[in-house]
C-alpha cells in the first residue's frame, strides 16, 4: 500500500513539473500581449463606437447603477461579470483584461484536464502545450467580449460531467449542471448540447439501470433551469413574458437564413412583407420568414447551409467587432512563429476524432462538438464565436499528434498511411478557402461581374497582397490596385470605387490617382477599430476598356489599413 502511494505521488511530482511550467509561459505570454496592446491599441481604454465591445462595458457600468438591461437582448452573464470587476477595481479596463486572461490560464489547465481523462497524461501533456501557443486565445481574452467566458465555461462543464463518469456523485453533476447554466446565460447555444449528454449517460454512466441514468439527467436539467431562472424571472418582470434568456434568437436565426444572407453576420434591409409581420406578430415574424424561405427556396436554403457548414470547417477567421490582422499588428508577441491558429490544429482534432470513434471516454467530446456545429450552422459563423468549441478541439488534435508519434517510434507505417489518407481531405477541408482564393484568379482573370439589377459590380481578384486581409501604410507610402474592365465604361451613366478600410486616431487624407488622369480625395476619420465603407464617384471618361490602376497615397500621419475585398469566396 505504501509503496503504491509513493509511486502515486511520483508521479504527481512528473506530471506538474511539466504542467506548470507550460503555465507559467501560457501566463507570460499574456502579461507581454497585455502590454504591448495597451500601449498601441488606440481602442484599448475606449471601445470603439458600435461593437459590442462598448455595449458590454455601457451595460456593465448601468449594472451598478441598478439599471438592468431588461428583456435582455444578449447573453446577460458577461455584463454582470464585467460589472462584478468594475465594483471592485473601478472602471479599469486592464485590469479587467488581465482578469480574463487568468481565466484564460486557467482554461489551458482544463484543457489538459479533458485531454488526460479522455486520452491519457501524454495527450494532456500535448493538448496544453496547443492551448498555451493558440493565438485565439490570447487574442479573445485581451477582448472586452463574451468568447473568452463561454470557452473556459465550456472547458469546465467537460471537465466536470467527465469527472462524474469515473467517480459520480450528485454534488459533481449539480456542479456540472451549474457550469452548463452559466454557459447557456453566455451563449444560450449550448442548450442543444443537453440531450446529447443524455446519450453520453445512456451509453457511458457506470449504472446498472436506465431509470437511473434517467434521472441523472432529470437532476442535471434541473440543476440547469435553476441556474438560469434568475434570469428568466427578471425578463418576466421587465415584460410580463416568458423569455427563457435573451430575445435575439429569432433575429439571429433569420440573419442566418434568408435570401440575402452569406453565411455569416450579414443584416440585410427587411422585405416590406416582414415589416409588416413584425409590426402584427413582433419577432415572430423573423420566424416564419424563416420557414418561408425554406418551403419556397429548398435549394438555395441547402446551398447556404453547405456555405455554413464549409465556414464553420474553414481555417478563415471571419472577422466581426474587429480585424484580426490589425490586432496582431498592435501586439507583435502574437505573430511569433510558434504560434498557431485553427488551420494547424483543426485537421489534426478531424484526424483525432476519425481514430477515436471506438473510444468511449471521448464520445462526450464527439457530442459536444457536433452539438456545437449544430449550434452554429443553425445561425451563422463567426471566428469569434467558433472559439468557445476548442476545449473539445484541441484533445482531439493531441491525441492524433500522440498516435502518429507512438507509431512512428513502432515503426507501425500501415496505421501512419491511413492516417495520412484521413488528414489529406481534413486539410483540404479545413483550408478550402485558401485553395479557392488561389484557383479564383486563375479562373476569373479578368475579375468578377455581377450583374444586379441595372448595376454592373467588378471585384478584382488581385494576388498582390497574397492572401492577407489587408495592406497597412502610412504617411509617403503608396499601394497600386489593377482592374480589368472588360467593355466600355462610357456606356455607363454613373461609375463608384468602392472600398473598405481602417485607420488610427491621427487625421489624414486618401488621395487616389486614376490612370494618371485624375486624382481624388477622400477625408479619413478614425474608424475606432471597426472596418468601415467609402466610395469615390468617378467620370466615365478617366476609365477605360482593359487594364485601369488605381495608385493609393496617404497624406497626413494617420496609419491606413486598405483590405481586399474576399466577397466572392466564403467570409
Amino acid at each position: 500500500m505504501k509503496k503504491k502511494k509513493l509511486k502515486t505521488k511520483k508521479t504527481w511530482h512528473k506530471e506538474w513539473f511539466i504542467v506548470i511550467p507550460l503555465l507559467l509561459a501560457a501566463l507570460i505570454f499574456r502579461i507581454i500581449y497585455l502590454g504591448q496592446a495597451e500601449i498601441s491599441d488606440p481602442t484599448f481604454w475606449h471601445p470603439g463606437s458600435g461593437t459590442d465591445m462598448l455595449t458590454y462595458d455601457n451595460q456593465a457600468q448601468n449594472i451598478l447603477k441598478g439599471i438592468h438591461p431588461t428583456p435582455y437582448y444578449y447573453g446577460p452573464l458577461y455584463s454582470y461579470f464585467l460589472s462584478i470587476i468594475y465594483f471592485v477595481f473601478g472602471h479599469n479596463l486592464y485590469i479587467a483584461r488581465f482578469i480574463q486572461h487568468i481565466l484564460g490560464v486557467i482554461t489551458c489547465l482544463l484543457i489538459y484536464l479533458i485531454a488526460k481523462r479522455s486520452f491519457g497524461n501524454p495527450v494532456g501533456y500535448i493538448s496544453l502545450f496547443i492551448s498555451v501557443v493558440y493565438d485565439m486565445f490570447i487574442i479573445h481574452e485581451g477582448l472586452l467580449l463574451i468568447e473568452f467566458l463561454s470557452t473556459f465555461l465550456n472547458s469546465l462543464l467537460l471537465f466536470l460531467l467527465l469527472r462524474t463518469e469515473d467517480s459520480f456523485s450528485y454534488k459533481r453533476l449539480a456542479l456540472a449542471g451549474i457550469a452548463i447554466g452559466l454557459s447557456a446565460l453566455a451563449r444560450s447555444s449550448i442548450l442543444l448540447f443537453l440531450p446529447f449528454i443524455l446519450i453520453w449517460m445512456l451509453f457511458n454512466c457506470k449504472t446498472k439501470t436506465q431509470n437511473s441514468k434517467l434521472l441523472r439527467f432529470c437532476f442535471l436539467c434541473l440543476v440547469v433551469l435553476l441556474t438560469i431562472s434568475p434570469i428568466t424571472l427578471m425578463n418576466y418582470l421587465a415584460v410580463k413574458k416568458f423569455i427563457l434568456i435573451s430575445t435575439n434568437g429569432p433575429v439571429s436565426l433569420w440573419v442566418g437564413n434568408n435570401e440575402k444572407a452569406d453565411g455569416t453576420f450579414l443584416f440585410p434591409p427587411p422585405s416590406k412583407r416582414l415589416t409588416k409581420r413584425k409590426e402584427e406578430i413582433g419577432d415572430k415574424a423573423y420566424i416564419e420568414d424563416v420557414i418561408r424561405f425554406v418551403k419556397e427556396k429548398p435549394a438555395d436554403f441547402a446551398r447556404l447551409t453547405l456555405r455554413k457548414f464549409l465556414l464553420f470547417w474553414g481555417s478563415f477567421e471571419v472577422a466581426n467587432n474587429m480585424n484580426y490582422e490589425q490586432i496582431k499588428g498592435w501586439s507583435p508577441i502574437i505573430k511569433m512563429p510558434f504560434f498557431i491558429g485553427f488551420g494547424i490544429v483543426v485537421p489534426l482534432s478531424l484526424l483525432g476524432m476519425a481514430l477515436s470513434l471506438r473510444n468511449r471516454k471521448a464520445l462526450l467530446l464527439h457530442l459536444f462538438l457536433f452539438s456545437f456545429m449544430i449550434g452554429m450552422v443553425a445561425f451563422f459563423i463567426l471566428g469569434r464565436y467558433r472559439i468557445a468549441g476548442l476545449p473539445a478541439f484541441i484533445p482531439f488534435a493531441g491525441f492524433s499528434l500522440y498516435f502518429l508519434y507512438e507509431k512512428l517510434g513502432k515503426r507501425a507505417y500501415r496505421p501512419i498511411l491511413f492516417s495520412f489518407l484521413i488528414l489529406l481531405p481534413s486539410v483540404l477541408l479545413v483550408h478550402q478557402k485558401g485553395i479557392t482564393d488561389s484557383l479564383f484568379p486563375v479562373l476569373h482573370p479578368d475579375g468578377l461581374y455581377v450583374q444586379e439589377g441595372k448595376m454592373l459590380i467588378i471585384r478584382d481578384t488581385t494576388l498582390e497582397w497574397k492572401g492577407g486581409s489587408a495592406v497597412i501604410f502610412g504617411k509617403g507610402r503608396s499601394t497600386k490596385k489593377e482592374l480589368i474592365l472588360k467593355e466600355e465604361p462610357s456606356s455607363y451613366k454613373k461609375i463608384g470605387l468602392f472600398f473598405k478600410y481602417g485607420t488610427n486616431e491621427p487625421p489624414g487624407r486618401l488621395i487616389i490617382d486614376i490612370n494618371g488622369k485624375a486624382k481624388g480625395f477622400v477625408d479619413l476619420r478614425f474608424t475606432e477599430g471597426l472596418i468601415k465603407y467609402n466610395s469615390l464617384s468617378l467620370s466615365p471618361s478617366l476609365l477605360h476598356k482593359g487594364k485601369n490602376s488605381f495608385i493609393f497615397t496617404i497624406e497626413g500621419e494617420t496609419i491606413f489599413a486598405l483590405t481586399y475585398d474576399t466577397s466572392y469566396t466564403f467570409g
